[in-house]
Parts: C-alpha cells; sequence; structure tokens
C-alpha cells in the first residue's frame, strides 16, 4: 500500500481484533488503544504491535475522548485511523479533526457523515434522490414531539438522532408514554453517542429490516454486496442476521440495490456504508445510512468472499474498488448469531462476571470475539460478547451447522443468550422465515430458555465428576498410596463410602457413595440408585452406564461445576450460596435490591413516598442500556440508599421500602 502504513485501531473488542487481522495480512503497523483498568492486556492489545492507554473508565474518558486518541496517534505516527464501529465511528467532528491533522480516516467524509448523522436532512436527502421514506422528523421539545406523533399517529418510534444499534430507541404506542420514553431515550443516547438529540418516526407493524451494503471509491465507482436481512431483533438490536434475503421478488431487490447506491451517490459517499431499509409486504422505505462498518459484515463477507476490511483500507489509501458489480457474486447462504451477556430468563438484563473457560465448537464456523480466559465483562461496554457465523451452499444446511456450533459452543463465568439463540434456531418460524421486526418481542413466551429439568444421568455426572478429580488430584501429589492423603471415608473389609452435597439452582442433593472398581451412587432427591464407571480427560467426561456410553463437556473448579450436555448447561455449586430468587426486581427484607451491577441514572420517587404497585422507582445503567426497577407492591418509601450517578454492584440494597 501507498499511503497507509501505520495503523490506528480507535476501538476494542472483537471488532478491533477483526480489523487488526486484515491490517497484517496487508502489512500494515497497527496501533490499539485501551482503558484502564478494563482493557489493559485486553486480546486487542496482544495481537497489535504497540497499544496506549486513551484513559480511565468510563468511556467518555478514554474510547470517547477525541483529544486523547488523536494525541496518541500523533505520538505513534499513524498515517491512518479506524473507528471501528460504535464509539467514535459516525462521529462526524471525529473525522474532521482527523483530517484537519493529516490523518486518514478510513470511512467516509467528515461531511458526509455529518449529512447522515442530521436523521431529518438525512430524509430530505433521500427524498431528494427518489428514495421511499418513511414520514418523521427530528425535533427536541415535549410539545414538539407531541405535536408530531399525533400528526404521525401512534405507534411512533424515538431514535437517537446521531447513533445507532438499537441504542437511544424507545417505541410509544400511546401519548400518555411518551414523555417518559422521550426522558429514557435522551439519558441513553447521550450516554452512548454524546448527544441527546432524537428523531421521531411513524412505526411500521410486521415490517422486515432489510440492509444494502454498499462501497464508493473517489473516482465515483459505486457498488453493491447484495442485501442482509437483520428482521430478528429485541429491544431493536439485531440477533441473528443472514444472506441471502428469503421470499423477496428479483425486482424489488434490484430496487433495493439501486436506491441504496442512489443514496451513497446523493451525498458523494466514499467508503463502506450501510443503507437501511424497513420492508413492507414488497414496498420499501429508507430508515437510516450507517456512515461506517457494520456489526454484521462477515454475512457479506462469507457469500461473496471479499474482505470489506481491505477494501475500506484499499479505498482510503486512494484507490478504486477492486471490483465491477457483474464481478462481485453471491454464492451459499450466511449466518450471524450474535452472543450477548445476558440473561434471558431474567428480563435479559445484562450479565457481567470473569470468564472462566470458553468452549469452541467442532463444525466448521467463523467466530468474531475479542474475549479470553480470565477476561472481565464490566457494565461500561456494550454486552455483545462475540459473533458466529456459519456458512453453506443452502439455508438448510447452514442452518443445520447454526445449530451444532449453538450447541457446542459455551462461555463459563457469566450468564449469556446462548440459550435462548437455540430456541431461536429450532423456532419453526425462524426454521421457515415468516418473521418480522417484533416477530421476537412478541413470541417471547415460546422462544425464553425454559427452567431445565434434569434427567438422572447430569447429577450422577456431576458426582462423577467431583469424584474423579479427587482422584486425579491424589494421583498428582507425591505420595497417592498414603493413607494420609485418602479423601474416602475406609473400613475394615468393606467397601469405601463416603457423603456428597451439591446444590443445583436452590435444592441441595445428597449423594452417597460406595466405591469399588465402579461407582454405586445414590441420591434420594431425584430416585437415583446407579452403578457407573467413568473417565475425565482434560474437560471431557465418559461415562458407561449399563450399556450406554455418556460423554459430555464439563467446567470444574472448587466451587462449581458446569455441565454441558446435549446442548444444555447445567451448573451444579459444590458449597451452598444464598441467592437472590429474583434478579429483575428483588424484595427482600423489605429492601429492594440491585438486580446487575450499574450506575444509578434516574430516581424518581424520594423518602417519604407512597407508591403504587408498578411505580417507576430508579433506573440503572448498564452495558449503554437503561432498565427501570418498579415496585413490586404498594408501599412506602423508608430510606433511598445511593445517589444520582452512584454505581451500585447486584445484589446490594437500594431502596428501604415497606
Amino acid at each position: 500500500m501507498q499511503h497507509i502504513n501505520t495503523l490506528l485501531i480507535a476501538n476494542r473488542g472483537e471488532i478491533a481484533c477483526r480489523i487488526i487481522k486484515t491490517a497484517k495480512h496487508l502489512g500494515l503497523k497497527t496501533i490499539a488503544i485501551y482503558a484502564t483498568p478494563a482493557d489493559e492486556g485486553a486480546l486487542h492489545c496482544q495481537m497489535a504491535d504497540e497499544c496506549y492507554c486513551a484513559g480511565p473508565l468510563p468511556v467518555d474518558k478514554s474510547y470517547l475522548n477525541i483529544e486523547n486518541i488523536l494525541a496518541i496517534a500523533k505520538k505513534a505516527k499513524v498515517d491512518a485511523i479506524h473507528p471501528g464501529y460504535g464509539f467514535l465511528a459516525e462521529n462526524a467532528d471525529f473525522a474532521k479533526q482527523c483530517e484537519a491533522m493529516g490523518f486518514i480516516f478510513v470511512g467516509p467524509s467528515s461531511k458526509a457523515i455529518a449529512q447522515m448523522a442530521i436523521k431529518d436532512e438525512a430524509k430530505k436527502i433521500m427524498q431528494n434522490a427518489k428514495v421511499p421514506i418513511i414520514p418523521g422528523s427530528i425535533t427536541q421539545d415535549l410539545q414538539s414531539l407531541q405535536q408530531q406523533a399525533q400528526e404521525i399517529g401512534y405507534p411512533i418510534i424515538l431514535k437517537a438522532a446521531k447513533g445507532g444499534g438499537g441504542k437511544g430507541m424507545r417505541l410509544v404506542h400511546r401519548q400518555e408514554e411518551l414523555q417518559d420514553a422521550i426522558e429514557a431515550a435522551k439519558r441513553e443516547s447521550l450516554n452512548s453517542f454524546g448527544d441527546d438529540a432524537l428523531f421521531i418516526e411513524k412505526y411500521l407493524i410486521n415490517a422486515r429490516h432489510i440492509e444494502v451494503q454498499i462501497f464508493r471509491d473517489s473516482a465515483g465507482n459505486t457498488v453493491h454486496l447484495f442485501e442482509r436481512d437483520c428482521s430478528l431483533q429485541r429491544r431493536h438490536q439485531k440477533i441473528i442476521e443472514e444472506s441471502p434475503a428469503l421470499d423477496i421478488e428479483q425486482e424489488v431487490k434490484n430496487k433495493l440495490y439501486q436506491a441504496a447506491m442512489d443514496a451513497a451517490i446523493a451525498i458523494d459517499y466514499v467508503g463502506a456504508g450501510t443503507v437501511e431499509f424497513l420492508l413492507d409486504k414488497q414496498q420499501f422505505y429508507f430508515m437510516e445510512m450507517n456512515t461506517r462498518l457494520q456489526v454484521e459484515h462477515p454475512v457479506t463477507e462469507m457469500i461473496t468472499g471479499i474482505d470489506l476490511v481491505e477494501w475500506q483500507l484499499l479505498i482510503s489509501d486512494g484507490q478504486n474498488i477492486p471490483l465491477q458489480q457483474h464481478q462481485i457474486k453471491s454464492q451459499g447462504h450466511a449466518i450471524e448469531a450474535r452472543i450477548y451477556a445476558e440473561d434471558p430468563l431474567h428480563h435479559f438484563l445484562p450479565t457481567t462476571g470473569t470468564i472462566k473457560d470458553i468452549f469452541l465448537p467442532n463444525a466448521n464456523y467463523r467466530l468474531e470475539i475479542g474475549l479470553q480466559k480470565n477476561d472481565k465483562v464490566s457494565i461500561y461496554f456494550d454486552p455483545m460478547l462475540a459473533k458466529l457465523i456459519v456458512h453453506a451452499m443452502s439455508r438448510m444446511q447452514a442452518l443445520a451447522r447454526l445449530q451444532e456450533c449453538l450447541n457446542e459452543f459455551h462461555i463459563v463465568g457469566l450468564t449469556t443468550n446462548l440459550p435462548f439463540l437455540r430456541n431461536i434456531c429450532q423456532d419453526p418460524a425462524f426454521l421457515s422465515y415468516t418473521v418480522d421486526t417484533q416477530y421476537v418481542e412478541n413470541n417471547l413466551h415460546r422462544l425464553l430458555p425454559q427452567k431445565i429439568t434434569f434427567a438422572p444421568i447430569v447429577p450422577v455426572m456431576a458426582c462423577m465428576i467431583t469424584l474423579l478429580k479427587r482422584k486425579q488430584h491424589l494421583n498428582d501429589t507425591q505420595e497417592p498410596d498414603s493413607p494420609w492423603n485418602k479423601l474416602n471415608a475406609w473400613r475394615l473389609n468393606l467397601a469405601h463410602q463416603e457423603k456428597l452435597t451439591l446444590q443445583y439452582q436452590l435444592e441441595e442433593l445428597h449423594f452417597v457413595i460406595d466405591h469399588g472398581d465402579e461407582y454405586h451412587i445414590h441420591c434420594k432427591e431425584k430416585d437415583i440408585d446407579l452403578t457407573v464407571a467413568g473417565f475425565i480427560a482434560g474437560n471431557q467426561i465418559k461415562m458407561s452406564l449399563v450399556e450406554h456410553q455418556i460423554h459430555a463437556t464439563f467446567f470444574a473448579d472448587e466451587k462449581m461445576i458446569e455441565i454441558f450436555y446435549e446442548g444444555q448447561a447445567y451448573i451444579f455449586k459444590t458449597k451452598t450460596q444464598n441467592l437472590i430468587e429474583d434478579k429483575n426486581q428483588s424484595l427482600s427484607n423489605h429492601y429492594i435490591l440491585a438486580p446487575m451491577p450499574g450506575i444509578i441514572s434516574k430516581i424518581w420517587v424520594k423518602k417519604g413516598d407512597k407508591v403504587n404497585k408498578g411505580a417507576k422507582l430508579v433506573a440503572l445503567e448498564a452495558m449503554k442500556m437503561e432498565h427501570t426497577l418498579c415496585s413490586p407492591k404498594d408501599g412506602l418509601i423508608k430510606a433511598i440508599k445511593f445517589d444520582l450517578g452512584d454505581q451500585v454492584e447486584e445484589g446490594c440494597e437500594l431502596i428501604d421500602f415497606e
């Protein structure tokens, strides 16, 4: 490459790792940034040639700190800056300052970003370019928003005017919901994008979310790389994306491609961009243009065989698009599933913790991940942990591969949406793809993972893992045959027998084990009385039970055993712990407890207030999303334990309530 020799990646996590891989393939020197203390030693820092601290947490002092990032770019003598997605990726001021300081911004011009960032202006540009639009406008004050909503007609949707990714979005069905929705959307937008401007738009019911990937170079060459279907969403955040989209007439697709390219030409766009549309039956409407690389770009890469990051770098370096439109082909079917740190059984609250281990699938797949063993997942970043992508010659084959991979992929140490993804991939409507943007929300009762009831073999495996790990430990000691090292009870002329207690959810399981050539295991609570043999190798357990062979993957430490068996995860605790039964809204000893770690972003009540069941009490912000805690019953607020802006831990007392 001629002009770009050193590249700074102004991002973190999986997208930073993804960009570094291509940059290294092109022979570029890579510079990473990190925030203390969360990202020091992170995978993207390990992969880069050099890394620099951009500042402390929260992100406005580090990953959103333009002054610090540009100072690092100057110090490291970089030629170009790639913003990834999120953070400063669509910040026109950041792009403008990069340009002013002589750095190549790997993306469109600051002018193009600004034109698409202001949603009202973007719609006017699209309307002039003959691209169909949805009624709506940008406005700030409550009265104007109320008037606009009345004119457009409910339901309406509020969006962050200068953001995306589901942040700062609220669906409003009735006028009485509007004020609270505006306040919440503004807070979330300000936290995620540094701007609380909102855009109001008519909400289309039963529509599909279709987007078109485009590229345009400085010579004016414009191409599309086909479409992606992103209709499977929850809280306006995409869950599963795929390409090609099903059941769209080819004539309509051709019009979509042309509309997307017309949008790029209208603003003299240069680089990679995604034009998003809502499809209502066979009629489509412009929604927005994302002036950056998309989270779901690997789907397009899999069907075209094109490295989109490489194209971004080539075009930013002043080169033309490597292929003409007729040379770009789509082959097979690709699907991407996003893996989030969230708890589906407790209203998808974000989860935090330390990654104890990661078990990867054996099938053919692509994994985009920026995490590794012993990394901590904190409240400060987006909850997306990884992206799992599969590709096959048909959608049916791709689905089968995705299901296999999801069953074999496990992250130990925190709760994820993996069980939820597994359920979606077995859902008849998804299999036939008769879904829309509201499908997940309207069918949560079917898609949510159910509390697991297990066959007797599962607790037997947990018991056997404990016994075999102990035996393995003894064999590793210097004197394994010494009677003083024996953990088992010993009786003259009798088989060894011992007792073991494990906890599953809130139930204690008491095992009595007779030792001999095989293990005879009794458990009264589960009516278990079995004789088994087995061994462990690494993180695999193999057991013989009568004529059956049982095989499973597991993780074990001094506190817990997590077994992965037939696509399910079962966690047994070796020590009884007090558990919060309802993480979403806990009322214990007249206290409202925090269901997750977070920052107090809103308090609706004060000491002495009488509240009714369902009244809003406090809002917690975590992982760039806001979550509201409501009163579980009628009562009186005796005391509020924290102030606005305070950081709280999961399970701590927030409100004294009676």
